[in-house]
């Protein structure tokens, strides 16, 4: 979606479509980004419930770089060039996403101004416990 079909007030909120981050969706994004493949250990929190016990969680947690993902998608769809020229996101992980988790990431526009409109960006569960939670900027003067 481009920008010219957006409706940009204060206040302004955004969703994506629910994302089920399962197993299947894990491995299908862990394969995409491991080609080629990263320099890390083949097994970890992610992969390894023994792994995941010793670092205190109760079962393998998703990668954080796939719960962001989900939210620069829906900046994306919603924003088109605004937020790939120009734009920026700033996150922290606030609570570990095990597999089988709906999420949603939603954001909302805090302030317009300068050709920017700056928003509050989250991603929560169906539970609407946040995992993520941060801060994006948009151009809406973008092309």
């Amino acid at each position: 979606m481009s920008i010219e079909h957006v409706q940009i007030a204060s206040g302004a909120e955004f969703t994506s479509a629910p994302y089920l981050l399962d197993r299947a969706a894990h491995s299908a994004y862990s394969r995409a980004i491991e080609a080629p493949p990263r320099r890390r250990p083949p097994a970890g929190i992610h992969d390894d419930p023994a792994a995941a016990a010793k670092a205190g969680y109760v079962a393998p947690i998703a990668d954080g770089e796939q719960v962001l993902a989900l939210a620069a998608r829906m900046l994306c769809e919603h924003f088109g060039m605004g937020f790939l020229r120009g734009g920026r996101i700033d996150v922290a992980f606030i609570k570990p996403v095990y597999f089988g988790t709906e999420l949603v990431a939603r954001a909302r526009v805090t302030r317009l101004g300068d050709g920017v409109a700056d928003l509050d960006v989250w991603v929560e569960s169906r539970a609407h416990e946040r995992v993520m939670a941060g801060s994006a900027s948009v151009r809406i003067d973008a092309p």
